[in-house]
């Protein structure tokens, strides 16, 4: 009788040939995402990936048969837009509910319809029907600190089959040379109501969960360097890959609406001494003035 081997629990990375596909057909892509003034993201799903701008799904890309891709797009950023016509696709459909686009493309037509032009166009519509303020913020941060060898932000929206509640982002800190631990980001504005109890609820809650499946998240972590160190799209760290070791941290990072936010930073600092927290906020200190 075979054995039955053990899936982890989470798989945020692409096998082999599906690899090979994303290197050859997507070049033109990896060079867009890699470029941070277009302010994209490309992150790895189980043998899919998203296109995020300013933290919103432009896209999720998954592999089809005869070598075809499956491209899901939202109706408000795909309507009326020059990419809707026959000539860049195969075929598409609508789903039940009618919010999203399931548009089949030969990779042929892979350039063609992410062309700059169809992806300004998608940008600009994001913008105006899916702005997040919070989603914004966690973008710019991890933009800002992108190519930095201490700190990886290396995934965002994690879910796990075991755990279907979404972390905010992913992070991995050096400990030492091509040695990294994690860290759980919880992103929140300074007028954010859930900036009490609640977030260091979520926070301790992430960081158990990780600790308790340790070996599935580091198996799935290093390999998505990995890859995407191989797709060209870190620059830094050098390292070709990276060792993920314990422990397993959390961070609350807090931005903006420092009149809401000090107060209940100083109320979190006293209930729990233990919880770290970096805050960004916009006073201006005036000392060239």
């Amino acid at each position: 009788m075979a054995v039955k081997t053990k899936q982890p629990i989470i798989k945020r990375y692409f096998d082999n040939v599906n690899l090979k596909k994303i290197e050859k057909d997507f070049s033109f892509l990896l060079k867009q995402v890699k470029d941070l003034s277009n302010g994209l993201e490309f992150s790895i799903r189980d043998n899919s990936f998203n296109i995020y701008y300013m933290g919103n799904s432009l896209s999720r890309i998954s592999f089809e048969k005869n070598g075809m891709y499956k491209i899901e797009i939202s109706r408000k950023f795909f309507d009326g837009t020059p990419a809707i016509n026959p000539k860049f696709h195969t075929s598409y459909s609508i789903d039940k509910k009618k919010v999203r686009y399931k548009i089949i493309l030969s990779k042929k037509q892979l350039h063609p319809f992410f062309q700059k032009k169809h992806m300004t166009v998608f940008k600009r519509k994001i913008k105006e029907a899916q702005f997040q303020e919070e989603t914004t913020f966690e973008q710019s941060l991890i933009a800002d600190n992108s190519n930095r060898e201490d700190i990886i932000f290396i995934d965002r929206q994690v879910t796990d089959k075991k755990w279907r509640k979404k972390l905010d982002l992913l992070a991995l800190k050096q400990l030492q040379d091509n040695k990294y631990y994690f860290v759980v980001c919880e992103v929140k504005l300074g007028n954010n109501p859930e900036l009490k109890d609640k977030v260091y609820e979520q926070l301790k809650g992430y960081v158990d969960h990780i600790d308790k499946h340790f070996d599935d998240y580091k198996m799935c972590y290093e390999e998505n360097y990995r890859q995407k160190k191989k797709l060209g799209l870190l620059d830094e760290p050098k390292y070709a890959s990276i060792e993920i070791v314990k422990p397993v941290e959390g961070l609350v990072v807090v931005g903006g609406y420092s009149g809401a936010g000090e107060p209940q930073i100083k109320l979190l600092k006293e209930k729990y001494p233990k919880l770290k927290i970096e805050t960004f906020f916009y006073k201006l200190k005036l000392k060239d003035f």
